[in-house]
């Protein structure tokens, strides 16, 4: 399990267009074609930032966690997520007056990614699942010790899940059952306590396949937590990870993550 609490985060301001973003890095390296998971925040606090439409070539989510705007034709906010198989295009991505922030989380690292229109030719057969959701973290908190679970995605076959935990001040939760792909949770308000040291906001906890399920110990204010498994590995082209480090850079349109920092 790994925990990376905010300010743990690898920071990089990013010039755009249209203002400066930033690049927030929790796990993995940037432009890898590692097998290991990869965890990033895109910060673009500027007008009207614009995400052009895409697809990659692995499963990922993504998670919107300031400002507001649209994912293609769907309205978001904090706190909305995104679940996309593999070589399934999404966005554009388009945020209003303040900006957008979102996290890409994979179970393995993305090289790039492949622009639409212009790569349907690269994509194996349809386009996958793209199924989006909301935690809503506006509600009263919980009285101290109490605990809430809210699942947020219809169950799938493969395992991929997504659960909105509510934990008030001090309580204890289990995370989710370790019988599919790897899992992120990612505190959207309050705090966790976890490896001895505090996760506030926009903090994440990885947990690999098979792993042990985290116990999640809330701080003094209670705390909000999106818990997000991926898909078990199948034959599905991009769903599994051990597959997927011997891709090379030449499989890339265009290589945002060392570039710029984009996606």
């Amino acid at each position: 399990m790994q925990t990376v609490a905010t300010s743990e985060a690898e920071y990089k301001k990013v010039q755009r267009e249209g203002g400066v973003g930033a690049r927030r890095s929790y796990i993995g390296t940037p432009g890898s074609m590692a097998e290991g998971a990869q965890a990033f925040l895109v910060e673009r606090p500027y007008p009207n930032p614009v995400v052009a439409p895409h697809f990659h070539d692995i499963d990922q989510f993504q998670v919107i966690v300031a400002g507001d705007g649209r994912m293609g034709k769907k309205e978001v906010k904090p706190i909305t997520f995104q679940y996309a198989d593999a070589f399934t295009p999404y966005g554009p991505i388009v945020g209003r007056d303040d900006g957008i922030s979102f996290f890409t989380l994979r179970a393995v690292a993305s090289g790039g990614y492949f622009p639409m229109p212009g790569s349907k030719h690269e994509m194996p057969g349809r386009a996958g699942r793209n199924i989006a959701g909301a935690f809503d973290i506006e509600r009263e908190p919980l009285p101290a010790g109490e605990v809430a679970r809210e699942p947020l995605m219809e169950p799938e076959a493969d395992g991929v899940y997504a659960e909105g935990l509510r934990l008030g001040a001090k309580a204890t939760a289990k995370g989710l059952d370790t019988n599919a792909g790897c899992q992120f949770y990612l505190v959207c308000a309050g705090s966790l306590v976890q490896d001895s040291k505090t996760m506030p906001p926009k903090s994440l906890i990885h947990v690999e396949p098979g792993e042990t399920a985290p116990n999640l110990q809330a701080g003094p204010d209670g705390a909000c937590v999106l818990a997000l498994r991926f898909p078990s590995p199948s034959d599905r082209p991009g769903s599994d990870p051990r597959k997927l480090g011997g891709r090379s850079e030449a499989d890339y349109h265009m290589r945002p993550d060392i570039v710029d920092g984009a996606r």
